[in-house]
């Protein structure tokens, strides 16, 4: 591939200067910006038929067949030349042709690179490749500077043509090497061609669409940088001769400055920099020179401008450009890449011309204005740098989510109201719920008569889900509701008084009427509606005497002929008393046999908000009939529960999966304060723990939650996380290779040890996937928590186009401190390695057996703690004293005991 642009660009680098001096000394400087016209028209012509070409044959046979055009076209350009045969009709033609073998050859080169090398090969070798092309360049300048004096232009240009003629048989040997075994099908999907117009192609990708915008007006700058280069150097030198040895010269220069920055510098730049950061440094350097070009309009400031357009345009910026186009989609960049290519850079250049024309000479205008073109041009350039930079990521998250199927379909307002109403109408009771459920966020008025239809169902779930919703498609009271009051089901009572009272406005004596009921059943329904309103509006308890009322219920708790659902509501109600008077009552009932009691005692324990119950509750999470009651009552605790939660979880008898269910109800709590203190306690658990730790806080980012932490602490985090997980990676491979070896020098290995290696790696590989969750969900604390899980899904992908694609798309999000802390953990990926090809041993430092054990022995996970002791007590007398010895002292204490005792169950199982 090198060699291949090598000839290429050193074949154009020959006739470029030779075919500009015999034009500028026909034609003259002020013909340029006709030349650029001309090319303009006849690239466009040529494009579009070069695409229907693509439509009708293989990539290859054009690439192919477009070298051999070239090479037979210059030959006998050469000879023209050589010969004298020339007039200002072929000096153009001339002209024109170099300008399309230099758009048309090198595009067809990188389509071929892109077909070839992925993204994190293109990073890496693209700088190597690109060095290629600009020792050719200086090859080829330095070889016209010197030799045009001794055999004149036209032998020069047959040189060339000899040049290009090598290419075909290089491309073959490329091919043959590319299309081996099983890359074989790869690459034929690779060189696929779309069969829709590249303008259409084009228009439809925000992404091409920046691309072409960002090649175009650095191609216009480009031009009117050279304009001016050409124009005052012809000013200045006469003589043909010598001013082609002057382009010449200066042509090699740039390119030994563009071959220093390729090789020392394009590489790290384009690994450790964003793609708009390489991009921008050409602008810039080209505004900052258009700048001091005002205060001084001197040759030699023209030829620094020159060459930073020269230099970076053929190493960085050209690296970075074709980086751009990587992530399209084959079949669209094959087809559109050229046409970007040779038709926007002709049309850029024939803007160019048109500027040239029209603006300085039509208007007689000073040079001045193509210099502040050039300025005014470059700073567009950068703003649709920076938007192709978030189409260029853009596209990337696009390939994930399609890959791995994670894309969510919209919600169609529309037809979801549309949908609602024949469910509403014709749908079955469970179809109905779920509707209703959607209607907080629906909430539209032409759903106002199908939910009040509703209010006839024959499921009391549905009515009661109904007077749950009403309030979200109707403002007014719905008097039908205060039927309800008089049947037999305790939720639909209870939905029906709480509707009625949050409507107080309706009458005084309408309330007085329900408390007052002699149907207890109502009353004490209507008592609890009120105390719970009465929460946010205390006026309302005074105005019923609910203190009262409560007192004179209360007494009766201990009647035998109350029903349950009565006793219930009574219970709840005691929660709203604001006094612990009833507190022994509320306790009674919380360890109570009917569930339907405990549930009511549960409830009264979350109005009372005292965390006077609080351990009472907690050890009733085991039971998950009562989880969401129990939950729901310490949520309206907050903070005050946080520090009983606190000393709970860490026990050290408490289980891990208690300690999760712990950790579901601080997340809950959802205040600052309870997702701290979810990381604070979970820094010393089992990686299990911590990772359901950070997925409840992940939960809360998606639900719209703040971040809980600054960015020193996020890194700070992240680095410990980081090196625990190199840490794992690394046990990891010393127990794969571990499994391997048959012996050990005492002796040969028992079929159990085998059996306990295997179930290790097992368990480490577990811990290692929860690690990276770990970091991945840390990483949404800072980070949009949608873009961190399309990049998790496409790191821990089994294809390899999707994991490739996640690193580029963090390298864009993430800020550059992460970069350098998290990339090479991500190379360790246990996925992304070769067992078979021992492709880890160059990344990782294996373990002794020793120092495997002893960090086994470390690790913060139950199960491969275990797994590591029945690992330890397998091994020789002398083996674990070494081991333990280097232990810390409770933990090597920890473990004696351990296995003391299993020798203790030995001897009596003996």
């Amino acid at each position: 591939m090198q060699l291949y642009l090598f000839l290429i660009i050193g074949a154009l680098l020959v006739v470029k200067p030779t075919i500009n001096a015999l034009f500028l000394s026909t034609a003259g400087a002020d013909s340029l910006s006709i030349a650029f016209i001309l090319t303009a028209i006849i690239a466009v012509v040529i494009s579009f038929s070069y695409h229907k070409l693509l439509e009708r044959f293989n990539l290859r046979y054009i690439i192919k067949s477009t070298l051999w055009i070239f090479s037979a076209a210059f030959f006998i350009i050469g000879l023209l030349v050589m010969f004298e045969v020339t007039n200002l009709f072929l000096v153009y033609a001339f002209y024109l042709f170099v300008g399309i073998y230099a758009l048309l050859v090198t595009s067809q080169f990188w389509v071929l690179a892109n077909v070839i090398f992925n993204i994190r090969e293109a990073k890496r070798l693209f700088g190597f490749i690109g060095a290629g092309g600009i020792a050719g360049g200086i090859a080829g300048g330095y070889v016209t500077s010197i030799l045009v004096p001794f055999t004149g232009n036209g032998a020069l240009i047959i040189l060339a043509s000899l040049m290009i003629a090598c290419c075909p048989y290089i491309y073959q040997r490329i091919k043959s090497h590319s299309y081996k075994g099983k890359m074989k099908l790869e690459f034929k999907k690779r060189e696929s061609v779309s069969k829709e117009p590249s303008i259409k192609l084009i228009f439809n990708s925000r992404h091409l669409t920046h691309l072409a915008g960002v090649i175009g007006i650095g191609v216009l700058v480009a031009k009117l940088v050279d304009y001016e280069f050409s124009y005052l150097a012809s000013q200045q030198i006469a003589d043909p001769m010598e001013l082609a040895s002057f382009f010449g010269f200066w042509f090699s220069t740039f390119n030994i400055i563009s071959l220093i920055l390729q090789l020392l510098i394009t590489k790290r730049l384009l690994e450790n920099f964003n793609i708009e950061t390489n991009l921008f440094f050409l602008p810039a350097a080209v505004i900052t020179c258009a700048l001091l070009l005002f205060v001084m309009p001197e040759l030699w400031l023209v030829i620094i401008l020159k060459g930073f357009d020269g230099s970076l345009k053929q190493s960085l910026h050209k690296s970075a450009l074709e980086l751009l186009a990587i992530p399209i989609p084959s079949d669209i960049k094959n087809k559109t890449k050229t046409f970007i290519d040779v038709v926007v850079d002709s049309v850029a250049t024939g803007l160019a011309g048109l500027v040239i024309i029209f603006v300085v000479k039509g208007l007689n205008l000073p040079n001045h204005i193509i210099t502040a073109s050039i300025a005014i041009l470059s700073i567009f350039w950068i703003y649709l740098i920076f938007k192709v930079k978030d189409s260029y990521l853009s596209i990337f998250k696009q390939s994930i989510v399609k890959r791995e199927k994670l894309r969510k379909e919209k919600n169609n307002v529309g037809t979801l109201i549309g949908n609602m109403k024949i469910i509403f109408e014709n749908g079955g009771t469970e179809d109905i719920l779920l509707m209703l459920q959607k209607l907080p966020e629906i909430s539209h008025s032409s759903l106002r008569d199908p939910v009040l239809q509703l209010l006839n169902h024959e499921n009391n779930k549905v009515v009661t889900a109904v007077i749950n919703n009403l309030d979200y498609v109707i403002n007014e009271p719905v008097a039908q509701v205060q039927d309800f009051i008089y049947t037999d089901d305790s939720e639909l009572i209870n939905a029906a008084m709480n509707y009625l009272l949050s409507h107080e406005h309706i009458s005084y004596q309408f309330y007085e009427n329900y408390l007052d009921d002699e149907d207890d059943m109502i009353a004490t329904a209507a008592l609890l509606a009120l105390a719970a309103i009465s929460q946010e509006n205390p006026l309302l308890a005074e105005k019923y005497n609910l203190k009262l009322r409560i007192e004179l219920f209360s007494s009766e708790i201990g009647d035998q002929n109350m029903q349950i659902a009565e006793l219930a509501r009574l219970i709840e109600t005691l929660g709203y008393a604001a006094t612990t008077n009833y507190y022994s009552i509320i306790d009674n009932y919380l360890n109570h046999n009917n569930k339907t009691l405990r549930i009511a005692a549960i409830k009264a324990t979350g109005h009372t908000k005292d965390v006077y119950f609080l351990n009472t509750l907690l050890e009733g999470l085991i039971d998950d009939e009562l989880k969401k009651s129990i939950i729901s009552s310490i949520q309206k605790m907050g903070n005050k529960s946080l520090k009983i939660i606190s000393q709970i979880y860490s026990r050290k008898k408490t289980e891990n999966d208690f300690r999760k269910k712990l950790l579901h109800v601080l997340y809950h709590i959802k205040t600052k304060k309870s997702h701290r203190l979810i990381i604070q306690l979970t820094h010393r658990s089992d990686i299990s723990v911590k990772k359901r730790a950070f997925e409840l806080l992940f939960k809360s980012r998606i639900d719209g939650g703040k971040s809980i932490l600054k960015k020193k602490e996020l890194i700070r985090f992240i680095d410990k996380e980081s090196a625990k997980y190199k840490e794992l990676v690394r046990l990891y491979w010393s127990l794969k290779i571990s499994q391997r070896s048959d012996k050990r020098t005492n002796g040969v290995i028992s079929l159990l040890e085998k059996n306990t290696i295997e179930q290790l790696i097992t368990n480490v590989d577990q811990c290692i996937s929860d690690q990276l969750e770990i970091i991945f969900n840390l990483l949404s604390q800072r980070y949009n928590p949608e873009d961190v899980y399309v990049a998790y899904k496409g790191m821990i992908s089994k294809e390899t186009v999707s994991r490739l694609h996640s690193m580029e798309y963090l390298n864009g999000i993430l800020s550059r401190d992460l970069k350098n802390m998290l990339f090479p953990l991500f190379e360790l990926e246990s996925h992304t390695l070769s067992s078979e090809t021992f492709e880890f041993q160059e990344r990782i430092q294996l373990y002794d057996r020793s120092k495997m054990l002893e960090k086994l022995l470390l690790i913060q996970e139950k199960k491969v703690h275990s797994l590591s002791i029945k690992l330890l007590d397998l091994q020789g007398e002398h083996l674990i004293t070494s081991i333990l010895s280097h232990l810390p002292t409770s933990k090597a204490l920890e473990i004696k005991n351990i296995l003391l005792s299993k020798d203790n169950g030995k001897t009596k199982t003996a």
